[in-house]
């Protein structure tokens, strides 16, 4: 038994059980005053998918067109790539200088083709996105047609959204074609 400074008498479980329902009230009114100050995770405006989607159709004319300081544009000066054998490109500038390299040779007449497969905002100024391709051409294989999946992370830095980390994963033989490439091969043939 507790004493109350009235002179009263309480129980030591309605002190606590007093005690434990005030600090769930403030507990409350904490979390309800902090969850009005945090902004919901943003879906991206119209405006935003917009931007990343030219992204991709600047990606394939600038690789369609075997101009890799183009291709490069879509980077963020510190983006990185991971290539389909694994070797890591960082910078624009590494990036840019390894493509120009393969397309003087073995993609000199290639052609990619992109498509979205998903695109997905984990910020107001991140989103993730997945999209298939189809590459013909390649000096090493004249006749086959290569699939791969590629998977960007796309941010956007003083009100431009460019690639800051993307890797490129190329599909076994025996992977079957999702709709997305169906899709493109459609505008391949």
């Amino acid at each position: 038994m507790l004493e109350c400074r009235t002179g009263g008498f309480m129980s030591v479980g309605l002190v606590r059980s007093t005690a434990a329902a005030a600090a769930f009230a403030g507990l409350l009114i904490v979390s309800a005053a902090y969850a009005e100050r945090q902004p919901a995770l943003p879906s991206g405006s119209a405006a935003d998918r917009e931007q990343i989607l030219a992204i991709l159709s600047h990606w394939e004319d600038a690789w369609n067109s075997h101009d890799m300081a183009a291709f490069a544009s879509v980077f963020h000066d510190d983006g990185v790539w991971i290539l389909w054998t694994g070797d890591v490109w960082k910078g624009r500038r590494v990036i840019e200088e390894g493509h120009a390299a393969v397309h003087k040779t073995v993609f000199r007449n290639s052609t990619q083709r992109e498509l979205l497969e998903e695109l997905t905002f984990v910020g107001p100024d991140a989103a993730v996105v997945r999209f298939c391709s189809v590459l013909t051409g390649d000096e090493r294989a004249p006749k086959d047609v290569i699939r791969s999946r590629k998977f960007l992370v796309v941010s956007r830095r003083q009100t431009v959204w460019k690639v800051s980390w993307g890797q490129n994963t190329r599909l076994r033989d025996g992977v079957a074609d999702s709709e997305c490439f169906t899709k493109l091969r459609e505008r391949v043939h």
